[in-house]
């Protein structure tokens, strides 16, 4: 047993492993069930063997996580979960549910069979549950169309969503009522015919909102963010051709905004209202050099997209800048010009490459950064930026 290895171990005799239960066993319930809540389900399940005090601990855990990685075949994988799915006390709400079939877990003979069919009826009742069981927090990742994902809209215990390489099905807005915090990862929209895309008008209570690594289609001219009592908003990792059109513009209408993130993705035409709130904002904007070549003009352009961008959340007064962007507008000092693009900044963070000492801000970016902000009293902080694309999850 991988969980229980010091018990089982060799190494360990008779009375040693009979003084470890006895200490085991005499915790109480709670205790136990917070233990096997760090465990995946299977490992947890497992620990029923050990003794007689965990043997049915595991089916009142309020955490499940799901993990198709340790099973070789599918079937094996489906027989899993719909026995744990039964199994569980129907008196006790799942808080938790980490559900990941993400891996090949397919035998020859699966193989043949079309995966759209073969996933759907364990889907299903995956999401049923979570539905019925009073589920807050899910994190579910399945690189395929989830045709019961609006089965999900209708959870009214869900408070926290992650999403990952899930596609969603054709003009679905992701009318998620209840929930307060969303983070898609990889996932990928589908539009018939061309225009608008404004999946998240019916999040009436989303305060937190992460895009990142996303597929719009290229025939999107407008993607709108328009929930209502959006807090912090996360952009990332989207890049022109790969994840978007670049001409598509990014419409944001929600006011409320205290944190804005654009970090790792290629400058994009922003419409953005009057922030009053905004507080925090960090922009690691990169110029996609490769789609425009010499085109001195189409660079300007997408340089002018930046600049409008900073100018519309210039109210912050936390401010981070990556190197590459302000190297970006040293390249178009003309583009910047008053009023000053921040003008309540007090502490400016940058993101440089290496270290501190091989970075400096030159004067007249300096100049059009903090000519409008009411005190000189700032600071700048120098980052080193993170090495790699380490993914940013949910706390859940």
């Amino acid at each position: 047993m991988a969980t229980m290895g010091l018990i089982e171990s060799p190494e360990v005799g008779k009375a040693e492993r009979m003084m470890m239960e006895d200490k085991l066993t005499s915790l109480p319930d709670e205790i136990l069930q917070h233990i096997l809540s760090f465990l995946d389900t299977k490992m947890a399940v497992q620990t029923s063997v050990v003794c007689k005090r965990l043997r049915y601990l595991w089916v009142s855990l309020p955490v499940l996580s799901i993990d198709s990685e340790s099973f070789r075949y599918y079937s094996s994988f489906s027989d899993f979960v719909l026995s744990v799915l039964s199994r569980k006390d129907a008196s006790s709400n799942i808080c938790k549910f980490w559900f990941d079939i993400s891996n090949p877990i397919y035998s020859s003979i699966q193989m043949c069979i079309d995966s759209h069919d073969l996933f759907e009826p364990l889907v299903k009742r995956v999401i049923d549950h979570v539905v019925d069981h009073g589920v807050q927090h899910l994190s579910f990742h399945f690189p395929r169309i989830v045709d019961e994902l609006p089965r999900l809209f209708y959870c009214q215990s869900l408070k926290t969503l992650e999403l990952l390489e899930i596609i969603i099905p054709p003009n679905t807005n992701l009318d998620f009522h209840t929930l307060t915090s969303l983070h898609l990862v990889k996932c990928s929209f589908i539009l018939d015919g061309e225009g608008t895309l404004d999946p998240f008008q019916c999040c009436f209570n989303l305060k937190n909102l992460v895009i990142s690594d996303c597929r719009i289609p290229s025939r999107v001219k407008s993607f709108e963010i328009s929930a209502p009592q959006l807090t912090n908003l996360t952009i990332s990792r989207m890049e022109h051709v790969r994840n978007l059109n670049p001409h598509c513009k990014i419409v944001l209408t929600s006011t409320k905004i205290a944190s804005f993130k654009f970090v790792e993705s290629h400058i994009l035409e922003f419409s953005i209202p009057a922030l009053p709130f905004i507080e925090s904002v960090d922009v690691d904007a990169v110029l996609a050099d490769y789609l425009f070549g010499n085109e001195g003009l189409a660079k300007r352009k997408f340089v002018s997209h930046l600049i409008e961008m900073l100018r519309a959340i210039g109210g912050a007064e936390i401010v981070g800048l990556s190197f590459e962007t302000l190297t970006m507008l040293s390249k178009f000092p003309d583009v910047l010009r008053c009023p000053s693009l921040f003008s309540r900044m007090k502490v400016l963070k940058v993101k440089v490459p290496h270290g501190p000492s091989s970075f400096t801000i030159p004067d007249k970016i300096i100049t059009s950064l903090f000519s409008g902000s009411p005190t000189k009293d700032f600071k700048v902080e120098h980052l080193k930026k993170q090495q790699g694309r380490a993914q940013e999850r949910l706390n859940i």
